[in-house]
């Protein structure tokens, strides 16, 4: 049975805009990367909140909320993606502050999935239809599939 997490994350809306449009919302968060391929959603397991979820993380340094989407889809599961597509922003809550946040969603879809690079936060990666089995799953990243 699939159960979610929400890592005191609360999803409070998913926003549609355009990719320039996103520097008018505050405070900008990490991105996130949706990749499609054989029909299914490439996710990765994630060692340290002991859950699947969407390829995602901070920015580092001045890079663009694409290239951190670029840079975290590859270190967290070995795709080497550059056309993305921004898709709107994933507006959240933390519990505990209240702070509100904005990430910034990517997508494509892929013919074939590239090997797989084990690091010191994924242990996995699997095509996820939205129905199977996996386990544990994170709450905030399963709503976005609602939007893409």
């Amino acid at each position: 049975m699939n159960l979610t997490k929400d890592n005191g994350i609360e999803f409070l809306d998913f926003i549609n805009l355009c990719e320039e449009d996103m520097l008018n919302y505050q405070t900008l968060a990490g991105s996130i990367a949706v990749i499609k391929c054989e029909g299914k959603y490439l996710m990765c397991y994630n060692l340290w909140r002991e859950q699947w979820e969407l390829p995602a993380g901070r920015r580092e340094g001045d890079e663009t909320p694409k290239e951190c989407a670029i840079r975290e889809l590859f270190e967290e599961t070995g795709q080497i993606v550059t056309n993305l597509e921004f898709k709107g922003l994933l507006k959240s809550k933390k519990a505990i502050t209240g702070e509100v946040r904005y990430n910034p969603v990517y997508f494509t879809e892929v013919k074939k999935l590239q090997p797989f690079i084990e690091n010191e936060e994924t242990s996995d990666i699997r095509l996820w239809d939205l129905k199977e089995e996996l386990g544990y799953l994170d709450s905030v990243d399963i709503r976005i599939f609602e939007f893409i």
